[in-house]
């Protein structure tokens, strides 16, 4: 039986090295051991071509087996076999943000119309018509035109990219809901080990598996209080407080529904009504964690090696670290505290300097350096506007 290939223990490639030793001890069989098959002899070179062709064939094969296996399957065949447990891999979603348009009365503002913010030129798109109503002011919902997280900080869209006579002016005034990355293959492995507990009989499990399936849902967290007073989080007595970050509202409480537990209280911010299969309505509740935003500034020294772009390289790397995108399982998610010394990891990705200060906070200008407590309802959130460096 073959050392390689399909076995018991999983699959088994050959090598390169092993396919040429292979076919360079068959010529030698055949013609003698004094036939030259050197890398530098005509036989040899064709014996390198064949055997890295052969490799080739190996290495799809070796991908088609593990196409099955969420552990070692990857793009493609990764979002193909989650869905035998009941999920599919979530997709880029754009930052949206409501915008305030002023201009002549009954001016109409097609669909589609570009603005975009005065510090980083980031485009918006108004998804849907909007005529100005009798003094000449409408509001408008706007996506990012780039999917992913965009920012756009309260007061910064004021540029019109769409020229349109008798539009003058457009702001907004709050933040834009900051969209996400398309799931990576690492977060999806991750997410799907959760989904196998959607059918536990471990309630909270099961809670928090299911709303982790809902689609648009990043994080989830499930806060429980079995005591008999209201706890620190402020829980009442016996009930539990679903944390959710994206989701829609009516298809994150009818996932609650299907897994919580009869005569318990589901509390939070944010109540849907759900009807059961007899008709009858029910209030369930959830929470959407408060957004606490950290503001980083560092002082750097740097040496020739340090590139070109090194400042904007390390505002974007403390922000995807802080994602969880920089290194697989590590991120501030929900609850989680901003512990000081982990946002050297990022800093130290880029090259070609010494970190002189860090300071962290949560005001602009930062000032501190010790951790900075998260509780249960809140989440960070990193921005790359909201970092310094300065070099």
């Amino acid at each position: 039986m073959s050392d390689y290939g399909i076995s018991e223990t999983g699959f088994k490639r050959k090598r390169l090295d092993l396919l040429l030793e292979e076919l360079n001890a068959e010529m030698k069989a055949v013609f003698g051991d004094n036939f030259n098959v050197s890398p530098e002899s005509p036989d040899g070179q064709i014996n390198g071509v064949i055997s890295e062709s052969n490799a080739n064939l190996w290495e799809l094969v070796e991908e088609a087996h593990n196409s099955y296996n969420p552990s070692a399957a990857t793009g493609v065949s990764l979002s193909n076999v989650v869905q035998f447990n009941g999920i599919t891999r979530l997709p880029a979603t754009p930052s949206r943000v409501q915008l305030t348009l002023s201009g002549n009365a009954g001016l109409l503002i097609p669909v589609g119309s570009l603005v975009s913010t005065s510090d980083s030129s980031a485009q918006f798109s108004t998804e849907i018509d909007v005529t100005l109503d009798g003094i000449g002011n409408g509001v408008v919902f706007a996506n990012a035109v780039d999917s992913g997280p965009v920012a756009a900080l309260a007061g910064t869209i004021t540029v019109i990219d769409t020229p349109l006579t008798g539009w003058d002016t457009v702001n907004n005034v709050s933040d834009a809901d900051v969209g996400v990355e398309e799931e990576t293959d690492v977060e999806l492995r991750a997410r799907r080990e959760r989904s196998v507990a959607r059918d536990a009989q471990a309630i909270i499990d099961a809670i928090f598996a299911e709303v982790a399936a809902v689609p648009g849902v990043t994080k989830t967290a499930v806060l429980e209080n079995d005591t008999n007073i209201t706890d620190a989080n402020g829980l009442p007595p016996h009930s539990f407080n679903v944390l959710v970050i994206g989701g829609i509202d009516a298809d994150i409480g009818q996932a609650i529904w299907l897994k919580k537990p009869a005569g318990i209280l589901s509390f939070g911010t944010t109540t849907v009504q759900i009807f059961d299969s007899q008709g009858l309505s029910h209030d369930i509740s959830f929470s959407r964690p408060t957004v606490i935003d950290i503001y980083v500034e560092v002082d750097l020294t740097v040496f020739p090696e340090y590139p070109a772009a090194g400042d904007e390289l390390i505002k974007q790397a403390i922000v995807d670290y802080a994602n969880g995108e920089l290194v697989p399982g590590e991120e501030f998610s929900l609850a989680d505290d901003v512990i000081y010394t982990r946002l050297y990891t990022p800093i130290n990705e880029i090259i070609g300097h010494q970190i002189d200060a860090l300071r962290i906070g949560i005001t602009p200008v930062p000032v501190g350096t010790v951790n900075i407590p998260i509780s249960a309802t809140e989440i960070s959130q990193f921005l790359v506007a909201n970092i310094i460096v300065n070099s």
